[in-house]
């Protein structure tokens, strides 16, 4: 039987979310459509939207479909940029964000945007660099709510309250991907953004479907357009029953999930402090699913080949930034490059077992014994 720890990449579809998406398959209709058939789509559709907005903490008219949160990372980063370009041309962005966040925000260096890449050294924002960079006129700040590789939890309350302070027009987006309904006090973070980003797969939900929240007093330019599904913001017909399976998801998530995956968590990591030599990468706040350690004196490359062997799965860096030559994720957070060649991201969730954990640090120390150079 496989043993998953790499729930930081994707989570098994939970069984709320299976059955959620197989009876919204019986809704065939067009939710666009203005027949019975049609109707009842849209009514299961709108209901979706209203408890995912309300666990995120918006409006419901705030909430829109996506198929990704990589598309709603750059639905709104293109959307803002153009909203407020004509106040500054500077976007500044963490030097940890996913690629999700980096990649677009370097196109649009192409369009005349001055990228400037704010510290987050030992999983910390640098609120002094910030302070200096917003002086110069700003378009866009983007800020993870957490990191997907360490965990770390970012102060979003800070970094809205200095782009306040500095009376900016700057906007704030949120890549929530990784700390929606993980992040200790989520919703309050979540209300200082202009725009976040979600995803339904990092939480038991199925890929292909993810969410935009939009604050409702921004009208940026669609991202896709055609059809003029969910209000013109995002062309195409909608994923139904995907879109309610990420409810369901959701809402079962919400059901004592962190206490189970914290409770593993500790477990898992009193086993491994019990091991010699190795480093652990854990940011002052931090998500309790993930755990990146650093396994000293074996590549990561080896270790994660010889768990995969034993049907033990892990990481070693995002999935998104696995074939990178470099992590350069944890070179922001300051890790030494021997530390950075042997680190591995243990992802937990409220499925995992303790009996799990004991199989996963008796492999981690196998692999070391048998290949590992001390």
């Amino acid at each position: 039987m496989a043993i998953y720890f790499d729930n930081a990449a994707t989570t098994k579809p939970s069984a709320a979310a299976v059955a959620a998406f197989t009876e919204a398959l019986s809704l065939y209709g067009n939710p666009s459509s203005p027949h019975a058939l049609g109707a009842e789509a849209r009514r299961r559709l709108e209901s979706a939207r209203a408890t995912l907005a309300s666990l995120v903490g918006c409006k419901t008219e705030e909430f829109y479909f996506t198929a990704s949160g990589t598309e709603s990372d750059n639905s709104a980063i293109y959307g803002l940029w153009e909203l407020r370009k004509r106040y500054g041309k500077r976007v500044i962005l963490t030097d940890s964000e996913h690629p999700a966040v980096k990649e677009p925000c370097r196109r649009l260096e192409a369009q005349g945007a001055e990228v400037v890449y704010l510290p987050t050294r030992g999983g910390v924002i640098d609120t002094e660099f910030l302070k200096e960079a917003i002086k110069t006129p700003t378009a866009l700040v983007c800020v993870m709510l957490a990191n997907n590789e360490t965990g770390a939890v970012y102060d979003i309350k800070a970094v809205r309250d200095i782009i306040n302070a500095a009376n900016s027009r700057a906007l704030l987006h949120c890549d929530a991907v990784q700390g929606f309904m993980k992040a200790e006090g989520y919703k309050q973070a979540l209300r200082q953004a202009d725009s976040a980003a979600f995803s339904a797969h990092k939480l038991h939900g199925l890929r292909g479907v993810g969410g935009l929240m939009l604050k409702s007093n921004l009208h940026p330019p669609a991202f896709v357009v055609g059809g003029g599904q969910e209000k013109g913001m995002r062309s195409g017909t909608e994923n139904l029953a995907a879109a309610v399976a990420f409810a369901a998801a959701a809402t079962e998530y919400g059901k004592g999930a962190i206490e189970k995956v914290k409770e593993i968590r500790a477990y898992t990591e009193e086993k491994l402090r019990a091991l010699d030599n190795i480093g652990f990468n854990v940011p002052p706040k931090h998500l309790e699913g993930i755990l990146n350690i650093s396994l000293r004196g074996i590549k990561s490359e080896t270790a994660l080949n010889c768990l995969s062997a034993q049907g033990i799965y892990i990481s070693a860096s995002s999935a998104c930034s696995s074939k990178q030559a470099e992590n350069t994720v944890l070179a922001a957070y300051g890790l030494e490059k021997a530390d950075r060649e042997c680190a591995l991201r243990i992802g937990i969730s409220p499925l995992n077992t303790k009996e799990e954990a004991d199989a996963l640090v008796a492999a981690l120390e196998g692999a070391r014994q048998r290949y590992g150079r001390i």
